[in-house]
């Protein structure tokens, strides 16, 4: 294990190896290799399982697991014709085996450059890593770190004196902070991240310690009352993990989560006083982005063994906050909720509701869940121009291709 200073002011990569992936990493499911920079695409697709690269998964031909391979091959034709442009790698699992991984994209871009990165098939996953983040806050409560949601948030912190006093602050407890409530006076959606004077953006700018810079903010609404999507607010969590386990965030994460999961390498971004950034800063493999939707289906196990309780799984994904908000006409899904740190929302398909659990990062970062259907998919984009079109696109092929062709519902 390492740290490898990226030569970016305050920004650094881990990066941990537990296996050694060979060669055989440059097989993508497909058939083809994996794209590198320079390599021209495939368009002379035929479905193929992934390949098994001992990183456990177990892998399966889609046809054995009643998906049709016919629309993989349709999939990926659409997208060497140019209809998803914004699309980089696709991994799918049903019913706990790995079916189809394609790395897509041909080149690298300023993302990977910010954490020196030069594999195609590692990708910024930027707000997917808050359902991550997630996870482990579920991990510490099963292990005893913290009683419960309902903990004083505060209590978590040793910072003697606070700005901007208010009695609610008290009041605000953990699963305020998880569902997005905790009444902090913030808005970074408007204006956008593409504008510099996005606030979360003149946050990274201006502060050191992010999370005294949270907890000294004034109150907009009563703790709990409001829902106000809240970056600083997920790397707080991360400082409340390191400051009550018995190891570093890093070290804690790793050993109870990564491990687990057989995931063998991470890169991430850290805050200025060296915590990992939980609320966006996660770079993983599209095939492991899988591994954590699967761990939703499972109920919280992979392959069998605990990595978080069911109850933590079941509270995770109950909407703390039901959204009316009305996509836009042309897209393919429909935000319904809010949970802890997971996006609830569903697609139609033939006159159906078919529900799915989503973890969401800027430029389409997508890990997607449909658990009726036992499915587990994700999807890495560059659609950093934050269009509804781009934003679109993976939402468009699951439904397209796997819920519409792939599956009989």
């Amino acid at each position: 294990m390492q740290y490898v200073n990226s030569n970016l002011a305050r920004v650094y990569v881990y990066i941990l190896r537990f296996v050694i992936l060979g060669a055989s990493l440059a097989a993508c499911g497909g058939g083809g290799g994996e794209k590198v920079p320079g390599d021209m695409p495939d368009t002379s697709y035929r479905y193929t399982p992934p390949a098994a690269l001992g990183d456990g998964w177990p892998v399966a031909h889609a046809a054995d697991t009643g998906m049709d391979p016919a629309s993989f091959e349709a999939l990926v034709a659409a997208v060497d014709r140019g209809e998803f442009p914004n699309i980089d790698a696709i991994a799918v699992a049903r019913d706990g085996d790995l079916v189809f991984d394609r790395v897509i994209r041909t080149s690298l871009d300023a993302e990977d450059s910010r954490v020196g990165n030069t594999d195609p098939a590692m990708h910024a996953q930027f707000s997917a890593t808050k359902s991550i983040t997630s996870l482990l806050v579920g991990i510490a409560i099963d292990d005893g770190i913290f009683e419960s949601v309902d903990v004083a948030y505060l209590d978590l912190f040793d910072y003697p004196l606070l700005k901007n006093p208010d009695p609610r602050k008290a009041e605000i407890t953990l699963g305020d902070v998880l569902a997005m409530r905790s009444g902090f006076d913030w808005n970074e959606w408007e204006p956008p991240y593409s504008s510099p004077d996005n606030r979360l953006l003149r946050f990274y700018a201006n502060e050191v310690d992010y999370s005294k810079a949270l907890l000294d903010l004034p109150l907009a609404a009563d703790p709990g009352t409001r829902f106000a999507y809240n970056t600083a607010a997920t790397i707080s969590l991360g400082q409340a993990i390191e400051n009550r386990a018995p190891l570093a965030l890093v070290d804690y994460g790793l050993s109870r989560l990564m491990q687990p999961l057989e995931i063998s390498e991470i890169e991430f971004l850290e805050t200025p006083t060296g915590l990992p950034n939980g609320g966006g800063g996660f770079y993983f493999r599209t095939r492991d982005m899988v591994k954590f939707g699967q761990l939703l289906l499972d109920g919280g196990t992979w392959k069998g063994a605990r990595v978080v309780s069911e109850a933590w799984i079941e509270a995770s994904l109950r909407s703390r906050t039901d959204i009316a908000w009305a996509e836009p006409d042309n897209w393919d899904w429909q935000l319904a909720g809010y949970g802890y740190q997971w996006w609830l929302g569903y697609y139609e398909v033939d006159g159906e509701v078919v529900d799915s659990w989503v973890a969401w990062g800027f430029g389409g970062q997508w890990i997607i869940v449909v658990p009726a259907l036992g499915l587990a998919i994700a999807i890495n984009s560059r659609g950093y121009d934050g269009s509804d079109a781009a934003l679109n696109e993976a939402h468009a092929i699951v439904r397209r291709y796997l819920l519409e062709m792939g599956m009989q519902l």
